[in-house]
């Protein structure tokens, strides 16, 4: 264990206000630096040393999606040629699907039913003259209903014919309306799902991933049955604006001159309200939305009703993205491998190459299902990261997929790869699979589900460091120089309900050039529960978290919850004296926090304004710390003692929840923070 990290409590076990949506702004470059660790896991499936071997499944593996992406070896590996692989699903539930084998390798998607599935993976190679050869694996799948679905939204404008762009090869092919727009959603949503598990997988988290929400309904995975299954629901929402309001070049993200470039996700937000049913059921719903209205303007040379956010409001997660590149998108699973082969070159008379990185019809499906997975990683937590999904490495998406790539590349000007093996593929970055490890979408059935109330963790300055605590457990801690993460500590298997941190150990995990004491380190304390605390400023919290009291008492400073209005309020306890009543001066929000000593004295911290009510400590009860609720102000308090928790006074459920509670060894000795009208932040004082 590091020496910066002192443990001082036993393991946990652990699985409003406006989020401001995140989008992706201006393309930067890919980093193709730090790829996710290989597979080291082989399954034999036969003895034949031609036949398939699987990469990252066992015989009996448990699984947690209806479409598994298979990876494995097939023939003689390292040796230039062609074949495919054909899989044979269970009990021929599902028709057989076949993927192509380049130089011994192969990445197959399979379709699983609940419960158990026998797979037989058949190789065919006749350049090799060889008879085909089988191999087969037991695959367990099953549905986690207990988790939070993602819910995958069409949204039209009022007046919607219900079509998308499309070139004409492609419209005279395949059409271009509203039903096969559900179905290239669909498949992108199991498209998404498979590759995230995989990406799980390869960091050490087993195999997790997370759910859609599926009904029983007609299935389109395949285009060569037409029964029904249990299948991903795509919901079709009109919104109240109509086809020209949604086109308004005002609202276009990529337009520049652009006046209200954030009103389509207000929009999707408020149409998903209005549709109340599965939006507004209580608790948080996670939902992705494609704006099928999107349109280019050749003459603008405008994507229109387009925009990449994702973020939040209450109780809604949402991810927008448009429909420009639905073109592009394989419907079935049988077009997966010709939809990411096509290399028909892009007409900017008929369709938009986004970001000029779309010169060719795979290289719109990268973009498109790959900034739209990079806005659904904000809609679950993630933050922009130096590489991966989070950046912009999504323009090799297809190499997730497909072990080769098509002859013609615009973007880099150069034939595709021959062979894509995983260092060559995109990735979720290692923080993202952290923050997925401890998201209730991702959570085993074993894992317990987080409490109903969970708090932020806090960090506490004292001599020599800063103790960090959080009830839920802290699992990770990301150290910041120069506006991008550049080292993290993780906790994984024992999340951490209080850690010590040092400056210079920090400091230590950062590369060279990052470690000096002139460049300013931000941390991101992580905590099971979704629950995160940044310090702007480490060193500044170190050589700022004391001060000295008008009691003679050298005190430190929590970190201040709350907004950062009003005016600085500082109000110490007399050291020692006995506390006979706390009392909380409230309305809907909380105006000051009082102290009665013993001899009848008060100390307010803020004002006296709305009703009070009185905490009266018995003989031998001590104040402990608070729990507070706090957004742009205080908006509710609770008190602690050593026998008791009070009542939430104020608004209980306004704000986040945090717990403000000295380290161990350290008394409650004032408060500090804001006060406007009526307190707008607040911070303890202990020594």
């Amino acid at each position: 264990m590091a020496s910066f990290l002192h443990k001082f409590s036993s393991h946990h076990q652990g699985g409003g206000q406006q989020q401001q949506p995140m989008g992706a702004g201006t393309p930067p470059p890919v980093n193709q630096d730090t790829k996710p660790q290989g597979h080291n896991t082989t399954t034999q499936g036969s003895a034949n040393p031609m036949a398939p071997r699987f990469l990252n499944i066992n015989h009996n593996d448990v699984v947690y999606e209806r479409i598994f992406l298979l990876h494995g070896t097939a023939g003689s590996v390292g040796h230039q040629f062609d074949g495919s692989v054909v899989v044979y699903h269970h009990l021929n539930s599902f028709p057989p699907q076949r993927f192509p084998v380049t130089d011994g390798y192969f990445k197959a998607l399979v379709h699983l039913e609940p419960g158990p599935n026998q797979v037989r993976v058949e190789f065919e190679a006749p350049s090799l003259n060889i008879h085909p050869v089988s191999s087969s694996v037991l695959i367990h799948y099953t549905p986690l209903l207990q988790n939070p679905p993602l819910h995958l939204v069409l949204l039209l404008g009022k007046d919607s014919p219900g079509t998308f762009d499309s070139p004409k090869y492609k419209r005279d092919r395949e059409g271009n309306g509203l039903e096969l727009a559900k179905k290239k959603l669909r498949m992108a949503g199991y498209m998404m799902q498979a590759f995230t598990d995989e990406q799980m997988f390869r960091n050490g988290f087993g195999h997790r991933t997370f759910r859609l929400y599926e009904e029983w309904d007609k299935d389109t995975v395949s285009n060569r049955d037409n029964i029904c299954r249990t299948t991903a629901k795509v919901h079709v929402i009109r919104t109240d604006k109509t086809v020209a309001e949604l086109r308004d070049p005002d609202k276009a993200q990529q337009n520049p001159d652009g006046k209200d470039k954030g009103a389509l996700f207000s929009i999707a937000l408020d149409t998903l309200k209005k549709q109340g049913g599965f939006f507004d059921i209580g608790q948080e719903c996670h939902v992705a939305c494609i704006f099928v209205d999107t349109h280019w303007d050749p003459q603008r040379k405008l994507v229109l009703a387009h925009a990449a956010l994702g973020g939040g409001a209450n109780n809604i997660r949402l991810a927008i993205f448009g429909g420009h590149s639905l073109h592009a998108w394989p419907s079935c699973l049988e077009e997966v491998v010709p939809c990411f082969l096509d290399d028909t070159l892009t007409d900017t008379s008929q369709v938009g190459n986004d970001a000029k990185q779309s010169g060719t019809s795979w290289e719109a499906l990268n973009i498109g299902q790959g900034a739209f997975m990079h806005e659904i990683g904000h809609l679950l937590g993630c933050p922009h990261q130096p590489h991966g999904v989070m950046l912009r490495d999504y323009v090799t998406w297809n190499r997730s997929f497909m072990p080769t790539e098509a002859k013609r590349c615009e973007r880099t000007g150069k034939g595709g790869l021959r062979l894509a093996l995983q260092k060559d593929e995109c990735g979720w970055h290692r923080l993202d699979t952290l923050r997925f490890r401890f998201h209730p979408s991702f959570r085993m059935p074993w894992e317990y589900p987080m409490p109903l109330e969970v708090t932020r963790p806090n960090l506490y300055p004292v001599e020599g460091g800063a103790f960090a605590r959080s009830a839920t457990g802290i699992y990770c801690v990301e150290i910041h120089v120069d506006g991008n993460c550049k080292a993290h500590l993780e906790f994984v298997d024992r999340p951490q309900t209080e850690l010590f941190l040092i400056e210079g150990d920090l400091r230590q995990q950062l590369p060279d050039k990052f470690r000096g004491t002139d460049k300013k380190m931000k941390l991101m304390v992580l905590a099971c529960g979704e629950q995160q605390t940044e310090v702007g400023d480490f060193g500044d919290l170190m050589r700022n978290g004391r001060m000295q009291l008008q009691t003679g008492v050298t005190a430190f400073k929590s970190n201040k919850l709350g907004g950062g209005s009003g005016n600085e309020m500082v109000t110490p306890f007399p050291a020692h004296a006995p506390i006979r009543t706390v009392k909380i001066h409230h309305g809907r929000a909380i105006d000051g926090v009082e102290i009665v000593l013993g001899d009848g004295s008060g100390h307010l911290f803020g004002k006296r304004g709305g009703s009070p009510t009185d905490l009266n400590l018995e003989p031998g009860e001590q104040l402990l710390g608070f729990y507070v609720r706090t957004g742009a102000w205080m908006d509710g308090i609770q008190v602690i003692t050593n026998r008791r928790r009070s009542e939430i006074f104020g608004n209980p459920k306004g704000g986040k929840g945090h717990e403000l509670i000295p380290p161990h060894g350290f008394n409650v000795a004032g408060i500090y923070g804001n006060v406007g009208s009526w307190i707008i932040s607040i911070g303890l004082l202990y020594a």
